[in-house]
C-alpha cells in the first residue's frame, strides 16, 4: 500500500460500524445517493436536518427536515453527522468545520459522472504504480500534500484533509502562473466569462489574445457580453460557441445553463466540438485554462500539438473523475516531459476544485 495513504477504514465502514446515530445534513442528489447506499447497507439513519434557514416543515425521503438544535434535544449530542450536499461558501463551509468540531461529521466521496471504479482501498491498490509515479513527481512537497490528503479524504470522508490541504485560487494562480501582458489565453470551459475576468485582475487587464471556448449556448450568450465590454476596454477576445473534445464534429450535450453542463452522459441536445489545435491554428498560446466538466483528457489529446510545440502554462481541473489525478499529468509529461506539476485544492467541500497548474 502507498505510505502516504493513512487511513485504515472507509467511511462506509465507519457507517456501517458507528453506534452513534447517524444522521443527514441536507438535501438533494448527494443525500439521495447516500440513503439509498445506507437502505442497501442496512446503516439506520435517523434524521435529516437542514440549515435553519431552510427549514420550514419539508419532507424528504419520508423524514421530516429539522433543525440541527431541535434534532440534538432529539437524539442527543453525540451523534455521526454526514454532510450531503457540496459549497464552497465561506459560511457554510466554517459551519462544517464547526459541526466537525462538535464531534464526528465525514463527507461521504461521490463520483461526479457514473464511473465504474472510484477511490477506494482496492483502487488505490490497483493504480498504486501510477499513483506513486505521479506523487514522486510532483513540483513540490505542498503538491504531494494535497495529493495524499485528497485521496485520504476520498477513502475516509474526513472534512479536516480537506480544510488542512486548502488554498487561494487567485494567489496560487498569481504565484505559480505569474500571468502577464503578453499571454495568448485559451480559455476553456469559459462559462460567463468569469475566469476572462480573472485574468485581467491577474494581469492588470493587459494580455495580447483571449480565446475563449463555451458550449452551453446561455452561458455563451453571457459570455460574449463579457467578451464585448472587454473588447470595448481595448482587450480582444474571439468566443466560440463549441465544446472541446479530441476531434472536431458534434456530440450529445447536457445543456444546463450553469457550470456543470457536460457531454458525460448527456442526450439533451447536439452541439458542435473542436479541438485546441483548431482554435490555436498555429497561434503561440501561452496559457491554457480548462474546467471542461470531465472531458480534459480529451481536450489534451485534441490539443497535442499546440501543447507539444509551444508548452503554454495551464491550469485545469483534476476532479471531474477519481482517475485523473493521476492521468492527466501522465498524458501531459508524454506531450511536455519538462512540464513542472504542482496540484491545488481550493475551497470547496467535497473535493472538487482541484486543479493541476504546469509551469516550465
Amino acid at each position: 500500500m502507498l505510505d502516504f495513504i493513512t487511513e485504515k477504514e472507509s467511511v462506509w465502514q465507519v457507517l456501517k460500524n458507528t453506534t452513534k446515530p447517524v444522521v443527514l445534513y441536507g438535501m438533494g442528489n448527494g443525500a439521495d445517493k447516500i440513503l439509498d447506499w445506507c437502505e442497501a447497507s442496512g446503516v439506520k439513519v435517523a434524521g435529516v436536518f437542514a440549515s435553519d434557514e431552510f427549514v420550514r416543515g419539508q419532507q424528504f425521503r419520508g423524514f421530516t427536515v429539522e433543525r440541527y438544535d431541535a434534532l440534538k434535544a432529539r437524539l442527543g449530542n453525540d451523534l455521526l453527522i454526514v454532510v450531503a450536499f457540496a459549497s464552497e461558501r465561506p459560511e457554510v463551509l466554517a459551519r462544517f468545520a464547526r459541526l466537525d468540531a462538535e464531534g464526528q461529521a465525514v463527507a461521504p466521496h461521490l463520483p461526479l459522472f457514473d464511473e465504474r471504479e472510484t477511490v477506494s482501498f482496492a483502487w488505490l491498490a490497483k493504480y498504486e504504480s501510477e499513483l506513486r509515479r505521479v506523487y514522486d513527481k510532483l513540483a513540490d512537497d505542498w503538491s504531494r500534500k494535497v495529493f495524499a490528503d485528497v485521496l485520504n479524504y476520498k477513502v475516509s470522508g474526513k472534512l479536516q484533509y480537506l480544510f488542512g490541504c486548502a488554498t487561494e485560487r487567485e494567489e496560487d494562480l498569481r504565484t505559480l502562473l505569474k500571468p502577464g501582458a503578453d499571454e495568448i489565453y485559451l480559455d476553456l470551459g469559459a462559462y460567463n466569462g468569469d475566469t476572462l475576468e480573472e485574468l485581467g485582475r491577474l494581469t492588470d487587464w493587459r494580455w495580447r489574445l483571449a480565446l475563449a471556448v463555451e458550449p452551453d449556448r446561455r452561458n455563451c450568450l453571457k459570455l460574449r457580453q463579457t467578451a464585448e465590454a472587454l473588447v470595448s476596454r481595448g482587450l480582444p477576445v474571439e468566443v466560440y460557441e463549441s465544446g472541446i473534445w479530441d476531434c472536431a464534429g458534434a456530440l450529445s450535450f447536457s445543456d444546463s445553463g450553469g457550470r456543470q453542463s457536460t457531454f458525460v452522459g448527456a442526450a439533451k441536445k447536439s452541439v458542435a466540438v473542436t479541438t485546441i489545435d483548431e482554435v490555436a491554428a498555429g497561434r503561440p498560446v501561452s496559457y491554457i485554462k480548462m474546467d471542461v466538466e470531465g472531458a480534459e483528457a480529451q481536450a489534451i489529446a485534441g490539443g497535442r500539438a499546440t501543447i507539444a510545440q509551444f508548452k503554454p502554462k495551464m491550469f485545469l481541473a483534476a476532479y471531474h473523475y477519481d482517475a485523473d489525478i493521476f492521468r492527466l499529468p501522465l498524458l501531459l509529461w508524454q506531450l511536455v516531459p519538462e512540464y513542472k506539476i504542482y496540484l491545488r485544492k481550493h475551497p470547496y467541500v467535497p473535493a472538487w476544485e482541484l486543479n493541476f497548474i504546469c509551469t516550465l
